[in-house]
């Protein structure tokens, strides 16, 4: 949902999971010019003013985003705690691959929106990316090739107008869904290009963890500017069966886990 453009050309949103424009700003979440703020009306958490699709290709590029919140987490007085405990997402990572070859399956098309330097999807079925930035694109482009598919460089919401409706059996969203900031317009076209019974499988943190409300503003799940998005268990399956999709929640349970890992399922019949 794209409310306006700021003076800046950046995007003004309103909420994503509701519709509606009034919230109030979390000042302890907010950085300079990027305000966390609460809508009013369903409690979603987003950042209210974000950079264009094109600043997300060159000037906020995940690369290089992805290196300065390396150097801000080792500086942060709770930088100890966070490594200290880094062995859970060793053990999430396991549970992490074992259920996304479930949800992804062994055959047919299946996409990976975001899909960084390299192909994540497991042997077996055609793979195919979208992904907004042009280096990580180009990087991962020889590996999809190689096993049928192909790369296309463009933001989520035409990459996925390249595509027939029905082309997918499966799609995967790993670390993607917090950085898009027409969640919903993306879903809406994820569901049309599924195939009846086909899956999407999510992996995105979770605000309402336990480790954000102990570290805070210094929680790892915030990054300025390009995480957008903060979800709940209770949003995301809000977000997915507005859209038509059947939602399951997937954790293993475990009280340390940053984030949500789910399968939206899109109905054989409608």
């Amino acid at each position: 949902m794209l409310t306006r453009v700021d003076e800046a050309g950046r995007a003004v949103r309103g909420c994503e999971i509701c519709g509606s424009t009034a919230s109030e700003i979390l000042s302890a979440y907010s950085k300079g010019q990027w305000p966390v703020v609460e809508c009013d009306d369903c409690s979603f958490v987003y950042l209210a003013v974000v950079p264009s699709y094109g600043a997300l290709i060159q000037e906020f590029a995940w690369e290089k985003t992805f290196a300065a919140e390396k150097k801000r987490r080792r500086r942060s007085r709770l930088g100890w705690l966070d490594s200290a405990t880094r062995w859970r997402t060793k053990v999430g990572h396991l549970i992490d691959q074992q259920r996304r070859r479930r949800t992804l399956g062994l055959t047919g098309n299946v996409l990976d929106v975001g899909c960084g330097v390299g192909c994540r999807i497991p042997e077996g079925p055609t793979p195919f990316g979208i992904e907004i930035s042009a280096a990580l694109a180009q990087q991962a482009s020889g590996d999809f090739q190689t096993r049928g598919g192909k790369v296309i460089h463009a933001p989520a919401t035409e990459g996925f107008d390249a595509f027939d409706d029905g082309f997918f059996a499966a799609i995967l969203m790993r670390s993607y869904l917090e950085h898009e900031r027409q969640p919903r317009l993306v879903l809406e076209k994820a569901f049309r290009k599924l195939a009846p019974g086909g899956q999407i499988f999510v992996r995105l943190p979770d605000y309402g963890s336990l480790n954000r409300r102990v570290m805070g503003a210094k929680w790892c799940g915030f990054r300025f500017p390009d995480h957008v998005n903060y979800f709940t268990g209770q949003s995301l399956r809000a977000l997915a069966e507005s859209v038509g999709f059947h939602y399951t929640r997937t954790n293993w349970l475990s009280p340390f886990d940053d984030n949500i890992i789910a399968v939206l399922k899109r109905p054989r019949i409608l």
